[in-house]
């Protein structure tokens, strides 16, 4: 029986990530960060105290997936 192959995505995957305003969670932010990274995604961090209008404009800019 053959062996099955994990799925290789053709395009890397680009997921823009931030805490919002007024959020205290940045540190769990980084965390999720590091692990997301290291599976090989392509992550844009904003850092804290970003808005929607800011994380959404990155989101189009990056041209990312999530």
């Amino acid at each position: 029986m053959e062996q099955a192959q994990p799925y290789q995505p053709v395009n890397k995957v680009r997921i823009v990530t931030a805490a919002s305003l007024f959020d205290g969670h940045d540190a769990a932010i980084n965390i999720m960060r590091r692990i997301i990274q290291a599976t090989g995604v392509e992550v844009i961090h904003l850092g804290h105290d970003r808005s929607v209008e800011e994380v959404v404009n990155t989101a189009i800019q990056e041209d990312a997936n999530a």
